[in-house]
């Protein structure tokens, strides 16, 4: 009999759902069960359409200048489901997550009548779990990540330092909204009482739910532009940007992670680490601390330069407001190079509006694709739709295959987006391809067991 590989995770299926029933009561009670771990953790809470795992990763380095203990819990994962929880980037271990699960397993078998715990899912468990987890380790900070939306999401249980919007955008509107004002209704409903507020570049639509929002809970509020300044800079040494606030004059940075959203993301978690240093009586970072900080961030996936021959990139845009972010950065850092574009996208996707984008990016050759997974369009759907538009479709694996085989120009490159969910399984087949000239191959904070990519929660979360 095959020895099982640890964790597992085959029970949680029972937790999965395509249409979780949103709210707060299952998560309370879950936790309460636990004697509410997420109550003793200083927690700063971030929500957002796009930007919040880059955001994090900046942000984590930054604090981790202080020697803090620093807790991230992000979704989804690229290559292993241990990877959403870490402390200081390293990934929760294989015994540790096992132990939790198995407690959680045990605590939802003892009150599988309880009315209060009806329907909870998979995401709420992990949540759940990551709260304890970072309690059981004393962390310094937990840093938490909105699955999705944030008034009715499973990590809005706690009660924490400071919180954070990076962008509003629309995504998910069948769940949280037609239009930016109503997401943004959504999102701004992590705001607590007291709690300061810290935006990232939003819509003045956006912006005005929030700044309402931040006046009704008495939370200090402080914007892009206004309470902190971002400027991007020109530059041929990767995302420079100046930075200034209420604690810092205007000086020069630069951020490791490419694409120029990320000088905003990197500019947020800037003056979110000044304000956790002004409420923990902790000295500010220097402008040398923060620097060393910023290059030393890494978000994979994200405008990631996976290969340099031939030049190949992958990036999780998986939203109208994430192309357009992706295709600014295109022109800014790549004008003249021939784009070959292979993407795929889930169903919940605006799979029209993204199409039209990718086909407004100068210089591109475009293929829809499908992957296995049961949220992706199906083969189907993205065959017809290349028919419609005068792409071109074929099975990734194929078209990897066949663009791999033959030599290409220093000024042709290969992007690889869409889902996330498709990243990762595209990602983990180029690293396998040892003839392939690797320029940045992320480190790994640990080592882990390969059944976990093959594991997907459905939904409850965004990819971010």
């Amino acid at each position: 009999m095959k020895k099982q590989e640890l964790p597992d995770l085959s029970w949680l299926e029972a937790y999965r759902t395509a249409s979780p029933n949103f709210g707060l009561e299952r998560m309370e009670r879950l936790l309460e069960l636990r004697r509410n771990p997420h109550l003793q953790l200083p927690v700063i809470h971030i929500a957002g359409t796009n930007g919040k795992g880059s955001t994090i990763a900046h942000l984590r380095q930054l604090l981790e200048v202080r020697d803090l203990r620093v807790g991230t819990f992000t979704s989804p994962y690229l290559v292993s489901y241990n990877e959403q929880i870490t402390i200081n980037g390293n990934a929760i271990s294989d015994q540790d997550l096992q132990q939790l699960l198995s407690l959680y397993q045990e605590l939802l078998a003892q009150h599988a009548t309880d009315s209060s715990l009806q329907g909870v899912t998979e995401f709420e468990i992990v949540t759940a779990l990551a709260y304890d987890y970072f309690a059981q380790q004393q962390v310094d900070v937990a840093i938490i990540e909105v699955g999705m939306g944030g008034l009715l999401d499973s990590t809005n249980v706690c009660q924490p330092l400071l919180t954070a919007i990076t962008t509003v955008g629309l995504d998910h509107v069948a769940l949280l909204g037609d239009s930016l004002e109503a997401i943004a209704q959504q999102k701004a409903g992590i705001i607590k009482h007291g709690v300061p507020i810290v935006t990232g570049r939003l819509e003045s639509e956006a912006l005005a739910v929030v700044e309402q929002k931040a006046a009704e809970k008495d939370a200090p509020l402080f914007s892009w532009s206004q309470a902190y300044q971002v400027e991007h800079q020109e530059s041929e040494e990767g995302e420079c940007f100046s930075f200034s606030n209420a604690y810092r004059a205007k000086e020069s940075y630069q951020t490791a992670l490419m694409g120029l959203h990320q000088a905003d993301n990197a500019g947020l978690a800037l003056h979110l680490c000044d304000l956790y240093c002004q409420l923990q009586s902790l000295p500010l970072l220097t402008k040398a601390e923060v620097e060393r900080a910023l290059l030393a961030a890494v978000w994979p996936g994200r405008l990631e330069r996976i290969s340099d021959q031939p030049l190949i990139l992958l990036d999780g845009a998986h939203n109208p407001h994430a192309l357009r972010s992706l295709a600014a950065t295109l022109d800014q850092h790549y004008p003249t190079y021939k784009k070959h574009i292979l993407f795929a996208c889930i169903q919940t996707k605006a799979l029209d509006d993204m199409v039209e984008l990718l086909q407004k990016i100068p210089k591109a050759a475009i293929s829809l694709t499908a992957f296995a997974d049961p949220r992706s369009f199906s083969k189907e759907s993205m065959q017809s739709l290349a028919e419609q538009q005068g792409l071109s479709y074929k099975e990734w694996p194929d078209y990897l295959a066949d663009y791999l085989a033959v030599e290409h120009e220093p000024d042709e490159l290969l992007l690889i987006t869409g889902s996330l969910y498709f990243l990762a399984q595209v990602r983990k087949s180029i690293l396998e391809n040892r003839e392939l000239d690797f320029a940045e191959r992320p480190s790994q904070s640990s080592q882990l067991s390969k059944n976990k990519n093959e594991h997907r929660s459905v939904y409850g979360h965004e990819e971010n």
